[in-house]
């Protein structure tokens, strides 16, 4: 429905617009009846009306007057006005000022009223499906004008170069207001990514919303020109002098801080900005945006968004590989999650210091971590299936270690619930608690007498409802998973055969060898 203001100092004309007239049935809602204009003026200010009723000869500010002030701070309003015979030439400057219509008080009656609702009602629908009509055809206009830059620019960086002056020239054509002939290239990353895709919906929608944002900022930049590239990412191209007398370096700082305070304010969105080098030759800036590209990875690991150059970022010379931490990690995790400890934060603090100490890449992180969701979910058992791939493209849209600990946190705390649920639906809660005592110390013996006597069992007893509820027996149980342990820490660590089997409760390395090789086919050492 369309909103109403009526004002009339006339009290008897107000009370009859306000109670007698059945806006809803025309498809109006009022929402504000007023004695004089500025009080009308005054709510116009939080609430903008579709259609505004006024008297013209108001003291203080008369109609002709109001209208005018309210048009002047919006066009959105339409007007109705309501006059005397005496009025008549102020009607007339009022029809002049695009007034819908106009009604003489003496004339006023609810069935004058529905002709001329009715009669506006269909005007503002008109009005407002061809004004929907130039929007999206000027949407359209944006759109197509936006892909056609990202187009050019994923061409430029994936085909052989053009002549100079013609790459210049199409800089000019897409929308480059400059003939200066040096450029610094800027690439800008969202900062949480996966917030912001929650907050609108899907990639297109983040990356249509960035596109207007930047485009609108961009329109006091005459030597700047805005690329879309996806969601996640977009570029801008500063075109620059090289003058020793001016540092274009100030005027891209204070560019780069404004937008990150117009995005934040405005989308609540952040971004880290890497700023490049200037260079004249479009073989430069195309190495340079590639390079870019490349580096964003390094906002990986800060705590905020950043505005960095990119001489700044220290190459990753760490060639650790993050692998053979693995059995450490996944130990601790794996053991919060038996151990049923919701407390998850401090052994989560543990593993990201660890990787920001070292700057391990962020690939290699995230899979890493795919890998222990995987073995988590297969070792446990749990009831519950994770979507695999939906999992990866989260891990994958991560781009900081902000998000990568609110997501590790969620896992394991949804990873311990679920182990507690499991325990508390089994019927026999002895096998679950038995299960739990054997991981939980691998690196003992473990016998079947010693887990019957913890849980208060007879050892025969206990011996057949083992095997009852797993199909396997307990000496056979045993095995199995130390020796999948020992698979893992051979695959997975750099640790001897003498200390793996050590780690198992082995004293006997032979003993441990021939286990290994019953259960495998293969010794030990093959897996070195």
């Amino acid at each position: 429905m369309y909103t109403v203001f009526v004002v009339d100092d006339d009290v008897a004309v107000l009370e009859f617009l306000s109670k007698m007239i059945p806006w809803e049935k025309y498809g109006f809602r009022l929402v504000g009846a007023y004695t004089n204009a500025h009080d009308a003026l005054e709510m116009s200010k939080e609430l903008t009306p579709d259609l505004v009723v006024t008297d013209i000869g108001m003291p203080g500010m008369d109609g002709i007057e109001f209208i005018k002030v309210l048009k002047d701070c919006s066009s959105h309003p339409r007007f109705l006005i309501l006059s005397c015979h005496d009025e008549f030439k102020f009607a007339q400057q009022a029809v002049q000022l695009g007034v819908q219509d106009y009604i003489l008080k003496e004339t006023l009656s609810m069935e004058t009223m529905q002709d001329i609702l009715l009669r506006i009602y269909d005007r503002i629908n008109e009005e407002d499906r061809l004004l929907q009509k130039v929007e999206k055809l000027h949407l359209q206009v944006v759109q197509s004008k936006s892909s056609l830059k990202e187009k050019w620019l994923r061409d430029f960086l994936s085909t052989p170069l053009m002549d100079q002056a013609m790459w210049n020239q199409q800089l000019v054509e897409y929308g480059l207001k400059s003939d200066l002939d040096y450029f610094i290239p800027i690439v800008c990353s969202v900062y949480r990514y996966q917030d912001a895709l929650a907050r609108f919906k899907n990639e297109n929608m983040l990356k249509f919303i960035i596109d207007n944002a930047v485009e609108e900022l961009l329109q006091q930049e005459p030597h700047a020109i805005y690329f879309s590239y996806t969601a996640q990412q977009f570029f801008i191209l500063f075109a620059c002098r090289k003058d020793l007398k001016f540092d274009p370096y100030d005027l891209i700082n204070r560019f780069c801080r404004e937008l990150q305070q117009s995005l934040t304010k405005v989308l609540k969105l952040q971004v880290s900005i890497l700023i490049g080098a200037m260079d004249h030759s479009n073989s430069g800036i195309k190495q340079q945006f590639l390079q870019l590209i490349q580096t964003t990875d390094a906002f990986f690991y800060s705590t905020e968004p950043e505005i960095v150059k990119l001489n700044q970022i220290q190459a990753n010379g760490n060639q650790e590989e993050l692998l053979s931490h693995y059995s450490t990690y996944s130990e601790r995790m794996n053991r919060l999650i038996i151990e049923g400890n919701m407390n998850v934060e401090p052994t989560v603090d543990q593993f990201l210091d660890f990787i920001t100490a070292r700057r391990f890449q962020p690939v290699t992180v995230k899979q890493f971590l795919f890998k222990l969701m995987l073995d988590i979910q297969m070792k446990l058992t749990f009831n519950h299936q994770y979507n695999n791939e939906k999992t990866q493209r989260q891990l994958d849209q991560m781009t900081n270690v902000r998000e990568l600990k609110e997501w590790i946190i969620r896992f394991l705390e949804e990873a311990v619930t679920l182990m507690e649920e499991i325990s508390k639906q089994s019927k026999k809660v002895e096998i679950v608690d038995a299960k739990k005592y054997i991981l939980l110390n691998l690196d003992q013996k473990i016998t079947l007498e010693d887990v019957a006597e913890r849980l208060f069992l007879n050892s025969s007893y206990f011996s057949r409802l083992f095997k009852k509820e797993t199909g396997e027996n307990f000496t056979e149980y045993v095995t199995r998973v130390k020796m999948e342990k020992a698979k893992e820490l051979l695959n997975e660590s750099d640790k001897t055969i003498d200390v793996i089997s050590q780690m198992l409760g082995y004293d006997n390395k032979g003993y441990f060898v021939k286990l290994f090789k019953n259960h495998y086919g293969v010794p030990p050492r093959r897996f070195v």
